[in-house]
């Protein structure tokens, strides 16, 4: 799965949340399945959520609305769960400085 191409652009911004509605319940049945040969399929499809939801932020939340609950919170913590690990992963990158005074 390649993120953000041209069709995927265009196809977006010209059925908006439409297409998001049939797109993201096939999404979460990816997601659902946690094998462990799956694991490259759930971040690959983590990131294309990702990339959707940078595209077209209002028709993502339009068409997330429209899921049935279960469906939706499974999307929100595989999204908190992937955003959540890069940034504490860029966190632990940081490290800490200690910044001395004159006086």
């Amino acid at each position: 799965m390649k993120t953000k191409t041209g069709w995927q652009k265009w196809l977006i911004s010209y059925s908006g949340p439409q297409i998001l509605t049939v797109i993201l319940p096939t999404l979460s049945l990816l997601l659902s399945q946690t094998t462990g040969t799956s694991l490259s399929i759930h971040s690959q499809t983590v990131t294309q959520l990702l990339a959707y939801a940078t595209m077209s932020p209002i028709a993502f939340k339009t068409a997330a609305d429209k899921l049935e609950p279960a469906t939706r919170e499974l999307l929100e913590a595989s999204v908190r769960k992937a955003v959540g690990s890069s940034t504490t992963n860029a966190q632990t990158m940081v490290k800490p400085q200690i910044s001395l005074r004159s006086f």
